[in-house]
């Protein structure tokens, strides 16, 4: 049985059993949070504990003797709404920050600390991943792939790579279209579909540059780092611990399927521009790329475009004069 009592010494918390009776600074007795009905436990100086079986009546003795727990503040808060309502808002005004500007600023640092063999180690089964669901062979006859190979090798000798080691493989397309993407293992993948639609080999050295500038930037890892940070913010939010043991489950498909941000496009583009300046090559080539595959998805977001937002602004930057 528990007791408040006022002794000399200040308030002490009773304690009687079989043996006795014991007393015990109330001001040295830790009492845990409540949960709901979940009996809670009272810990002791010397590392005993006492189990409250009856919440509602140690509140009761805990009120009639005027003691407020940090427990009962918060539950006073939390029964009044305008607190309430600013504690969700602040959560939620800080989780879109961080998601916003905490995440991508913590991936690009995070990413700077790894080594390169990281992102190959990581991106090695993407093309496996996406050979087996959505990429087909290549149609391209061997002259015409070796005729692409020596001019991204030519593309590539031109960039700064450090030790990336960039690679041009082929596919068809199949449901991903005309498209070209950067794995984080060096690959670089041109579809049959965006050779077709090229009406220049500049405006494919023009790609080139653009996806070698992810390789570069190593987009890829830090769009992983940052969806993993989110993810584990939305642990943190919503206990679903479930999500965070199935991001590297996840991993390979997250880096085939994810689409770059505004900025992230931008440096790409910044990359492939430096190049065809260096190179003599008009980057008006890669604006008319760009519109003739906004034209081939009718206007949609298919293909290339699905993976490379913001096309209108691109293909602006691209036809500007400089």
């Amino acid at each position: 049985m528990l007791d408040l009592v006022e002794s000399a010494q200040g308030r002490e918390l009773e304690i009687r059993d079989a043996q006795g009776a014991s007393r015990v600074p109330m001001q040295q007795v830790r009492v845990g949070e409540r949960v709901g009905q979940a009996p809670r436990f009272l810990e002791l100086p010397d590392g005993a504990s006492i189990e409250v079986l009856d919440n509602a009546a140690f509140d009761a003795l805990l009120a009639r003797h005027g003691v407020r727990t940090a427990e009962q503040r918060i539950g006073l808060l939390e029964r009044r709404w305008r607190p309430a309502l600013g504690a969700v808002l602040a959560v939620a005004l800080s989780s879109w920050a961080f998601v916003q500007f905490g995440a991508p600023a913590l991936a690009s640092r995070a990413v700077a600390l790894m080594p390169p063999s990281v992102d190959r180690d990581l991106g090695a089964g993407a093309l496996d991943v996406l050979d087996r669901t959505s990429f087909k062979p290549t149609a391209l006859p061997a002259p015409r792939q070796a005729a692409l190979r020596a001019a991204f090798r030519g593309v590539a000798a031109a960039i700064p790579h450090g030790e990336i080691e960039p690679r041009l493989e082929f596919r068809g397309g199949g449901p991903i279209g005309a498209n070209a993407l950067a794995l984080p293992s060096g690959i670089v993948v041109l579809t049959d579909e965006l050779e077709r639609l090229a009406e220049h080999d500049d405006e494919l050295r023009a790609v080139f540059a653009h996806e070698i500038g992810h390789l570069v930037e190593r987009h890829a890892m830090r769009t992983v780092v940052q969806q993993s940070g989110i993810a584990l913010l939305m642990v943190g939010l919503l206990g679903d611990v479930g999500s965070a043991s199935s991001i590297a489950t996840a991993m390979p498909a997250a880096l085939v399927s994810a689409s770059y941000s505004r900025q992230f496009e931008r440096e790409a583009d910044a990359v492939a521009y430096r190049w065809m300046s260096g190179s003599g090559v008009s980057r008006r080539r890669l604006g008319d790329l760009l519109g003739r595959l906004e034209a081939a998805a009718g206007g949609g977001s298919g293909g290339y475009l699905a993976s490379h937002p913001d096309l209108q602004e691109r293909i602006r930057a691209a036809d500007a004069p400089r």
